[in-house]
């Protein structure tokens, strides 16, 4: 299992629980105490998995190798705009083993069979920079970023999301000492 998945299924293991307390909070059966209370939970829940998603994430980018493979492209495709990457493809080294690489760029040069020279980095397969070795887009250069920054929006979210847990949770308490 890749590190990625890891990180996908630790993410998923703490955030839909947490969705599940953050419901149970509208229960009408519940007192006002304990709505505040499981809406709180669940709302701090949901914020620390989004934080802790993208701080990993940005911290395993950062830290991954940015290994250099000089191949032949192959299984070109190209994303809807919606998607979070433009295009994919595999580029084959001379060992024979084939490396899915992922980027934004969208648009010619990306030509089947055509050797090239990629530097991706290794956690999430993202495109750092391409030089086309042969063909019609032969001196071709692609550079993008290793796509760390985008991972702050998460973070931003999940501090979102705690602000309001600590809204619920500041209510509660003051429910409890209303009694």
């Amino acid at each position: 299992m890749r590190t990625e998945e890891i990180v996908d299924a630790c993410f998923c293991a703490l955030f839909i629980p947490a969705i599940v307390v953050a419901i149970s909070g509208s229960r009408a059966a519940l007192t006002l105490r304990q709505r505040a209370l499981r809406r709180g939970w669940g709302l701090s829940l949901i914020s620390v998995a989004l934080v802790a998603l993208g701080l990993v994430s940005m911290l395993l980018i950062r830290n991954s190798p940015r290994p250099v493979v000089e191949g032949n492209l192959w299984d070109i495709r190209g994303q809807n705009s919606s998607e979070e990457h433009s295009t994919q493809f595999r580029i084959t080294d001379a060992a024979g083993q084939a490396v899915q690489i992922r980027c934004w760029y969208s648009g010619p040069g990306f030509v089947a069979g055509e050797r090239a020279r990629v530097r991706y980095v290794a956690y999430n397969r993202k495109l750092l920079e391409m030089d086309m070795l042969t063909g019609s887009y032969q001196k071709w250069h692609l550079r993008e970023s290793p796509g760390e920054l985008g991972w702050w929006w998460w973070v931003a979210v999940g501090v979102f999301c705690g602000s309001f847990g600590y809204r619920q949770l500041a209510k509660a308490r003051q429910g409890e000492t209303a009694t």
